[in-house]
């Protein structure tokens, strides 16, 4: 393959017609001495072309897939194909934040394409075996000519092109009516999640796939997507054997992926493998790897793993342990709720515990002096409010406990009651020599309340 590196300096001067372009240089943040990947003759790639190269990981392929030598000084801002290219395998641009200036002056040839941030310009035809896909407000395609491809997607995505063939689906979510009706997305009714239309999915080889997320997921592997024999004209080259194996290694690298394994393939070690990433893939776990022991294991690694487990399977026990795990007061079903409990909970809390979350039955002078002593008591003033409690007698109490709150109190809470208070309560004997450490310690802010 004929690729040199060019400089962006060499490229404006030699090439000029590519300044008109938007994508060039699009932040004015190229610099002279960086690079574009050039090919002058037609290109035939092996395998996928990775176009993330500003990923580490995709920076390496991009530079072994076209056979060039890596340097830490090369910051490659593109590629340049000044002919036809074609790719016995995807495109792949999975970042929908950013990506390479891509320019071809031909006609590209692939097995599918998945675009998210890169400015893409083909003056030729993109044709696909399977998928064109563009995802995400970020990046740009625009194809002169035609997109031939089964399956069309464009969601919410800046995607022109001249014309397109498009034999089994096509939805564009910038547009109203350019799709048929029944190719539109939908809201499920009982997860509120959005789901992509059984119109697509019925091609699908991986037929458990629900959303334009999961086939993204696929599209970024350099998979192939559509059942087979589902276009007749479709080559069987990079087509894998989807059993036990190639789901065990999509599950360990998302999670979420164990909802669209086949029911057949699924065992409760694909099933840790899953909820070794995440507890919230037990939402995804068949009911009868759900037990009480695994819920527990959970709980152990994390308590808010609480808030994923079946109503029916949660105890007091299970509460409990969260609490001491760390998690919210709004996973905990009322009818194990205690004071006892509420404490444990706020004083293992990673955060600021909320005192809003507590039902107010349980909110209490002694507990809310708890909730004092363990943060800024950010909500004190809203919860004596809400349960008719005087804020003053709850301070009060707390400075009432030990001289050693006093810094809460001052840091916090501080008003010239409280000053006056604490002065009056620790005036004697070795408290009154720690009183007046915390009293030097705050001399700045207590000025401000004339003490």
């Amino acid at each position: 393959m004929a690729f040199k590196l060019v400089s962006v300096k060499e490229v404006r001067e030699g090439f000029p017609f590519l300044l008109e372009l938007e994508g060039f240089d699009l932040y004015d943040d190229w610099l002279d001495e960086d690079w574009l990947i050039i090919a002058e003759t037609d290109v035939e790639v092996e395998g996928y072309l990775q176009l993330d190269i500003f990923e580490e990981q995709g920076r390496l392929d991009i530079f072994k897939t076209l056979n060039l030598k890596k340097s830490d000084d090369n910051r490659i801002q593109g590629l340049i194909f000044l002919g036809d290219l074609k790719v016995f395998g995807c495109m792949i641009n999975a970042e929908g934040d950013y990506g390479p200036f891509v320019y071809v002056q031909g006609n590209v040839l692939c097995q599918s394409v998945l675009l998210g941030g890169a400015y893409v310009e083909v003056r030729g035809d993109l044709t696909a075996e399977e998928v064109v896909m563009t995802d995400y407000n970020h990046g740009f395609l625009n194809v002169v000519g035609d997109v031939h491809a089964p399956i069309f997607i464009i969601e919410d995505h800046h995607t022109q092109f001249g014309g397109r063939e498009n034999l089994l689906f096509y939805y564009n979510s910038r547009t109203v009516d350019d799709h048929p009706e029944e190719n539109d997305c939908y809201e499920d009714e009982e997860t509120g999640e959005w789901l992509c239309s059984p119109v697509l999915t019925q091609y699908l080889e991986n037929y458990l796939t629900t959303d334009f997320e999961e086939l993204k997921r696929d599209l970024s592997q350099g998979e192939r997507v559509l059942f087979e024999g589902v276009i007749s004209a479709v080559s069987e080259l990079n087509r894998i054997e989807k059993g036990y194996d190639y789901w065990t290694a999509k599950v360990s690298r998302h999670f979420r992926d164990l909802k669209r394994v086949p029911d057949y393939l699924i065992d409760k070690k694909m099933c840790w493998l899953a909820l070794d990433s995440s507890y919230a893939a037990l939402d995804f776990v068949p009911p009868q790897y759900v037990t009480y022991d695994l819920c527990l294991a959970l709980i152990e690694k994390n308590g808010y793993a609480l808030g994923v487990i079946p109503e029916e399977l949660i105890t007091l026990e299970l509460c409990e342990l969260a609490a001491k795990k760390g998690t919210s007061l709004m996973y905990i079903p009322n009818q194990f709720l205690s004071e006892s409990l509420i404490l444990s909970v706020m004083s293992h809390a990673k955060f600021e515990p909320d005192i809003l979350d507590v039902p107010e039955v349980f909110v209490t002078k002694s507990l809310l002096v708890a909730y004092v002593k363990l943060g800024k008591g950010l909500y004190l003033d809203k919860i004596c409010k809400k349960v008719q409690l005087s804020k003053q007698d709850i301070l009060f109490k707390v400075v009432d406990d030990s001289v050693d709150w006093l810094p809460t109190i001052f840091s916090y809470h501080c008003s010239t009651a409280l000053i006056a208070y604490a002065k009056e309560r620790y005036a004697h004997g070795a408290e009154a020599t720690v009183l007046n450490k915390y009293l030097e310690d705050f001399k700045e802010k207590l000025l401000r309340y004339n003490t």
